[in-house]
């Protein structure tokens, strides 16, 4: 893992701590890089992941004590498939990959929500520092698009069932979004919006002073929506 990644799952598991909520919900949970550090952190905690390779992608929790349910983001009844009460749900560098309007999950979250929960999202800056700098320079702010990727038949399933190779089936980032942007779309499903910041995780000492400067170029963007 890459510094700049450890530094960021530090500081997001300790943001989620900060919020002292009663449960957790890790939605997409990875190899459990915020679910491990909440649970280290005697925090009870859960996660969702999808269909797809679930028992190969989830069995560091088997190990850790974590339950993980199965759940598509955008067809899944959050009050079917969880059956705790949830406190905050954590949504961790994700919705660039999103091809569905995020609104949609997020309106999953806010029902599923107890009153007075936390919905925490971070994600990619769509006007980051290196995206701005590789724009001035002539380069391409999107990815490079492939023909094949190989994706497990469960995918296709209940993600592309149209079984054909899609420009983002490679995993590629879809849309990058701006804070106003997030800001909008969490007070559109209802949302309080507590706090909205961003935040730098690379050790380039430039790059460090910019954000310092206009933190609206740094790498991250983190917000926090509360149910009210």
């Amino acid at each position: 893992m890459r510094a700049s990644e450890e530094r960021r799952y530090n500081d997001s598991a300790q943001d989620l701590i900060n919020l002292n909520a009663e449960m957790y919900c890790d939605l997409g949970p990875g190899r459990g890089e915020i679910a491990i550090r909440l649970k280290n952190a005697n925090k009870n905690v859960i996660g969702l992941e999808a269909p797809w390779e679930f028992d190969q992608r989830t069995a560091w929790s088997k190990e850790k004590g974590i339950k993980i349910y199965q759940g598509e983001f955008f067809n899944t009844d959050f009050k079917q498939a969880i059956p705790e009460k949830v406190h905050c749900f954590s949504l961790i560098h994700c919705i660039a990959h999103f091809r569905f309007a995020p609104q949609e999950l997020f309106e999953q979250v806010y029902n599923k929500l107890e009153p007075g929960g936390y919905f925490y999202l971070s994600t990619v800056n769509g006007g980051a520092l290196d995206r701005v700098i590789k724009l001035f320079k002539g380069g391409a702010i999107t990815e490079e698009v492939k023909k094949n990727a190989k994706m497990d038949d469960l995918y296709y399933k209940f993600y592309n069932p149209t079984g054909k190779h899609m420009i983002w089936d490679s995993w590629m980032h879809v849309k990058e979004y701006r804070a106003h942007e997030l800001k909008k779309m969490f007070e559109d499903e209802k949302f309080k919006v507590v706090e909205l910041k961003h935040r730098n995780n690379f050790s380039e000492w430039k790059n460090n002073l910019a954000c310092k400067i206009w933190p609206h170029l740094s790498e991250e963007i983190i917000i926090i929506g509360q149910k009210v």
